[in-house]
């Protein structure tokens, strides 16, 4: 399993200071000021106040942060005024924060929440109550929240903000949601803006479409970029959502960096998340010197988004477009519900059951470092497109090697499997999409290729394959590996079906071509078999052949099986012979 280190910001004294905020972020912070200045003197006077305590506590705390070596700014990414980088520190652990500054941030909640009875609809103060009660992963924010009498969208973001963080990422979703409808549009086109996400091939088309042509793509965008489908809600989304409201805590407050905000922050927050520990470099000769703060995100962060914009056709969105250990990554989020994320080796196959159609996952993780040892849920889920319901398998306990099955409505659809720890170890996951197999009695067409573990004897249905599919694509070459698929369609009785099977080696890079060329290497040569069968295919009918792996040298190929003449249906799966 990679596991990528925690992204850190170390303010870079020096460099150009970005002088543009964000649009949004100036629009609060002017609001604020109107709100302010509107005020009665003794409100005007309790809001001061509250904002005095807020600047103060931070000025306290940045002196009084633990002190850490994060080592030397290896690959570091600027941004503004600051560095964002992944230390090559191994286990390191970054120190907590210390009881003298959890004893002063209650003192500060407290008095916060003073002022919240004396001013129940102020926006700020009720913002950094929530702010801080999330730091301090308390939660009483939920209920700060819901009892929350300031602006209306201002307080359903909030509840959204502390829904997240508690990871009820379903409810926070639909808080969210209502806090998009209500607030203005000009904050919403913002907080739907996921151009500091994208990477830059998908970046610069995006920036030039309208907010309105925004929303089709981003609901697709935030459908495949969810972590698990297995959990209820879209984690990745609500993430997004409360980092802008995060953003929008802090544009008009005192943080813990000492510097004024800035275009910077937003985009490095946006991007990587907010700190959830704070720690201050050893002091240097200089000792009047400003502490020089590094603020540490929750480790290890993923890349969810893909490195492409989301094909039209489902049948584009392959496994292989997923870079989630994207490095160095635009955009990363680390999941409270697990230490980490790997690639399943996961085998799926469809077979059409008239209007609907049968998914078939098979896994085997015997030999992983984490699910072998740790108990853990799985599921299979399918989905048409973003707007419907899931088709979804699942164990609560899952055995090490397992086949799922569940019958979906669609014709194309995205399919994932997954697992999760039950002990937050770690969460795997295989994903991709896939077009319509299609079924028509006027020609033959073809299912998936369903491998399935040798045997005395080949399965003659697909309930007799099910239970015998092998898990995974990975198979040793002393074995003897079966193929089931099944045929759908008609052909006239007195004609012969021609049947075909490829095996055909996958180039593994530029040596292997140039070794192949100067003649070091022998030349992959593709194994083909071919048969006819007689007689009429009926509208269901099931195949199967035995295949010896000895056959073959060890590497990666493509085996494809190709029936009929013109034109011809095709199924074909890649594998790896060890």
């Amino acid at each position: 399993m990679v596991k990528k280190p925690i992204g850190q910001l170390i303010v870079a004294l020096g460099l150009m200071i970005l002088a543009n905020e964000s649009a949004a972020q100036v629009r609060l912070q002017a609001a604020a000021s109107i709100q302010r200045a509107q005020l009665k003197p003794d409100s005007a006077e309790v809001s001061d106040h509250a904002r005095d305590l807020q600047a103060r506590f931070e000025r306290w705390r940045r002196r009084a942060l633990p002190k850490f070596y994060t080592g030397p700014a290896e690959h570091c990414m600027i941004v503004g005024r600051f560095c964002e980088w992944h230390p090559r520190i191994q286990d390191y652990v970054v120190p907590e924060e210390g009881k003298d500054i959890r004893r002063a941030r209650a003192d500060l909640l407290r008095d916060l929440e003073k002022a919240s009875a004396t001013l129940p609809g102020d926006n700020w103060i009720v913002g950094q109550r929530i702010r801080y009660l999330v730091e301090s992963r308390d939660t009483a924010a939920i209920a700060v929240a819901r009892s929350c009498r300031a602006s209306k969208w201002w307080c359903e973001a909030l509840l959204g903000l502390a829904l997240h963080v508690n990871g009820n990422y379903a409810a926070a979703d639909s808080a969210f949601s209502i806090a998009l409808a209500d607030m203005p549009t000009l904050n919403r086109c913002h907080w739907t803006n996921l151009s500091p996400l994208l990477d830059d091939d998908i970046r610069g088309t995006y920036r030039k479409m309208s907010c309105a042509q925004r929303d089709a793509i981003n609901a697709r965008m935030w459908w495949v970029s969810d972590p698990l489908y297995m959990t209820p809600g879209n984690e990745r989304r609500t993430e997004h959502f409360s980092r802008e409201m995060h953003t929008a805590l802090q544009a008009d407050a005192v943080n813990t960096y000492g510097s004024s905000w800035g275009g910077d922050l937003n985009e490095l927050i946006l991007r990587f998340g907010w700190a959830e520990k704070w720690t201050q470099a050893w002091p240097s000769m200089y000792a009047n010197v400003e502490p020089i703060v590094t603020g540490h995100e929750r480790e290890p962060g993923f890349h969810f988004f893909l490195t492409q914009r989301p094909p039209d056709s489902l049948a584009q969105i392959v496994d292989s477009l997923f870079d989630i250990y994207q490095f160095p990554p635009r955009e990363q989020y680390a999941p409270v519900y697990t230490r980490g994320f790997v690639r399943l080796d996961a085998q799926v196959a469809r077979f059409r059951r008239g209007d609907s159609t049968r998914v078939v996952a098979a896994y085997d993780v015997r030999a992983d470092t984490i699910f072998g040892r740790h108990k853990f849920a799985a599921a299979l889920i399918a989905m048409g497109d973003e707007t419907t319901t899931q088709s979804r398998s699942d164990v609560g306990e899952s055995p090490v090697k397992n086949v799922l099955s569940v019958s979906t409505p669609w014709k194309s659809q995205l399919i994932g499997v997954e697992l999760l720890a039950a002990d937050s170890a770690g969460a795997a996951r295989w994903r991709s999409g896939f077009a319509e197999i299609p079924l028509d009695s006027g020609r033959i067409s073809i299912s998936d290729i369903l491998f399935v573990d040798g045997g005395p004897s080949l399965p003659a249905d697909l309930d007799e394959a099910i239970p015998r599919a092998h898990g995974g694509t990975k198979f040793r070459r002393d074995a003897k590996i079966g193929l089931f698929w099944e045929l759908y369609g008609r052909t006239p009785a007195d004609s012969a079906v021609p049947i075909s099977m490829t095996i055909t080696p996958i180039e593994e890079g530029l040596f292997r071509r140039a070794f192949r060329a100067l003649r070091i290497a022998p030349k992959a040569t593709p194994l083909n078999i071919r048969w006819q069968e007689n007689g009429a295919a009926g509208v269901l009918s099931a195949r199967s052949v035995l295949l010896d792996l000895s056959l073959v040298p060890t590497g990666k190929y493509a085996v494809k099986i190709e029936v009929g003449n013109s034109p011809t249906a095709i199924a074909s799966r890649n594998i790896e012979v060890r």
